[in-house]
């Protein structure tokens, strides 16, 4: 009886700790449109795992395929619960992101983002879709195009460097402005009473 009710707890607690996925669809033009940020490539460094289960993997992208981005990115992902991705440096990526929030990319591992895997009977997104790594790259290439990258431009560098900010006039300049204000109220006055 014992060994009966630990195998349950086993099973059950396997079943708890277990990353449950949907099954997943090749990618599609129909289905890429649920992603914002589509790239091919490679690990720089990864961020430690933080408190809230969630990490940061920075990207050189080599291959720009949908989204508004530069060719340096970084991508939030889940490294604490049952469903964490797992990245490495140097490793290569085709990514498919979303942007939750203002300038934060994320990656799901129940979502199409997938590893470079020189073995294809390893690669667990090649069985699923029937399409090996160097086929998908192939077809995003193809079906979306490489897209351009965006350039930071002398703008952007003006408006970091000024940043919002108040400029107020010297001190004799607020007295001068205070007379021609009171000026200008009183030939306003004396001509409304002169009609």
């Amino acid at each position: 009886m014992r060994f009966l009710g630990f195998a349950f707890l086993l099973l059950l607690s396997h079943h708890a700790l277990s990353c449950e996925c949907s099954p997943l669809q090749p990618i599609s033009k129909e289905n890429s449109k649920a992603y914002n940020v589509i790239f091919f490539g490679k690990v720089d460094s990864v961020g430690v795992c933080g408190k809230d289960g969630i990490s940061t993997a920075y990207f050189t992208i080599e291959e720009l395929y949908k989204g508004a981005i530069g060719k340096q990115a970084h991508i939030d992902f889940d490294c604490g619960s049952a469903c964490l991705m797992s990245f490495a440096k140097g490793e290569e990526w085709l990514i498919y992101a979303s942007y939750p929030a203002f300038d934060k990319l994320t990656v799901s591992l129940c979502e199409h983002s997938r590893k470079h895997i020189d073995d294809v009977s390893k690669d667990y997104y090649a069985i699923t879709s029937q399409r090996s790594f160097a086929d998908e790259k192939h077809w995003l290439q193809t079906e979306l195009g490489i897209q351009p990258f965006v350039v930071k431009n002398d703008l952007n560098e003006q408006q970091k460097t000024l940043k919002p900010h108040n400029d107020q006039p010297s001190g004799w300049k607020k007295i001068g402005l205070l007379v021609l204000s009171l000026l200008t109220m009183l030939v306003v006055l004396m001509i409304s009473k002169r009609k």
